[in-house]
């Protein structure tokens, strides 16, 4: 990437330690839920909170960041971050843990709001896919982190001692973030900032709902309780025993490692049109999904959600870019839609084992929502040239302008 693009560089790294100790959560609470006094319905309801409260919060944070200076908000929600994963260490009930979460779900709002739109206004119309995938690519690089440090850190450390590390590494989040946007000159398009497209929006919606409430929902929330009934407590690979939470990190990692091939799928996407590319991911995750339902053995179940995992970053790169194009104000709409299938995804994959449903429900549920999301990608989303052809940037003006000319600008 050229220099051009460092802003996007520093503000997804900056993104990435603020997600260390919000990930950690996702690697362990699944298997050391039952030490902290957790049950299965509450662990369901602490790694949703954060989305439910972000139905509101996203919208607060889109128009926030039209109103007050980016740098600052941005700052102050990677701070309050920080602090949110010490929290974590010290909450010695359900009640703190569910504060915490809302506290992270404010906070993630502003931080993401802040990071796509700083990718957005270095982008240009056939690049955004390109762009997208390397920001998301950087900054899961934070959460491949949380689930495997923070897996192996609770085996080996301890649960709140590994979180309080994490909140002193966050903190180096606040530095990038301020340099990031210090850098940047927000180059605005007529199309992108005064006439934000919304036909398809409904289509677009349920594409994010989908890929939310499979990827960051069902599956992930879940997979820790599959693998525990699996193997049990452990598991022993070439002579050496491996706790479950840390196996269960490791696959874990690997769905934010395979963010790596972001950029490749959003590059593909920007050249054979988001309809396309999306109808191709989405069905792709399908097959996997409905394959691993069925699958009996444990490395097939897998190998089929590593291919999963490698379909829901094409496909959220895809739709993400598709939402970027629309404008600001469709990007806050699509990952509030985003965030609620993340939210309803925890609830109904822990609702599973409360009634007594095998673990496959979970996998054949996720396929069959990829299956409907591939026919309404393919009704609802852009083709290769969507909205007129190519990229006519206007001129371009730092991010942090005041109020009242970024409010013009709209």
């Amino acid at each position: 990437m050229s220099r051009a693009y460092a802003p996007v560089v520093l503000v997804a790294l900056a993104t990435a330690f603020s997600l260390l100790g919000d990930q950690m959560l996702y690697s362990v609470l699944p298997t050391y839920h039952a030490t902290l006094g957790l049950t299965y319905i509450q662990v369901g309801v602490i790694l949703s909170a954060n989305r439910w409260v972000r139905f509101v919060t996203n919208n607060v944070a889109e128009r926030a960041l039209h109103k007050v200076n980016i740098t600052v908000a941005l700052s102050l929600a990677l701070a309050a971050g920080a602090g949110v994963t010490a929290l974590y260490g010290v909450a010695s009930n359900f009640v703190v843990f569910l504060l915490g979460r809302v506290l992270w779900g404010l906070c993630w709002s502003f931080i993401r709001q802040s990071g796509l739109v700083t990718a957005a206004g270095v982008s240009g119309e056939e690049s955004v896919g390109a762009v997208m995938g390397s920001y998301n690519f950087i900054a899961r690089l934070g959460s491949v982190a949380g689930n495997l440090a923070g897996a192996i850190g609770h085996d080996l450390l301890g649960f709140a001692r590994t979180l309080f590390i994490f909140s002193g590494l966050s903190l180096i989040a606040v530095p990038l973030g301020v340099r990031s946007q210090r850098l940047v000159t927000h180059v605005r398009t007529a199309g992108r900032q005064e006439r934000p497209s919304f036909r398809g929006t409904v289509g677009l919606w349920l594409c994010g709902f989908a890929a939310g409430c499979v990827g960051s929902g069902l599956v992930m929330s879940t997979l820790g309780l599959v693998l525990r009934d699996k193997v049990g407590d452990s598991i022993t690979v070439v002579g050496v025993v491996v706790g479950v939470a840390t196996l269960n990190g490791v696959l874990l990692s690997a769905r934010w490692i395979a963010d790596w091939s972001a950029p490749v799928w959003g590059a593909i996407s920007d050249r054979i049109g988001r309809k396309k590319a999306a109808l191709r991911y989405f069905a792709c995750g399908a097959i996997a999904l409905l394959a691993g339902g069925q699958a009996q053995r444990p490395v097939l179940v897998v190998a089929c959600v590593l291919v999963f995992f490698v379909c829901g970053t094409a496909t959220n790169v895809t739709v993400l870019a598709e939402a970027v194009r629309r404008g600001p104000r469709v990007t806050a709409s699509y990952v509030t839609a985003s965030d609620m299938g993340a939210a309803a995804g925890p609830l109904l994959g822990w609702a599973a084992p409360e009634i007594g449903l095998p673990s496959s429900a979970v996998f054949l549920a996720g396929g069959a929502l990829y299956a409907v999301a591939a026919l309404v990608a393919h009704r609802s989303l852009a083709g290769r040239r969507a909205d007129g052809g190519p990229h006519r940037p206007s001129e371009a003006r730092p991010l942090d302008a005041s109020p009242r000319t970024t409010n013009s600008a709209r």
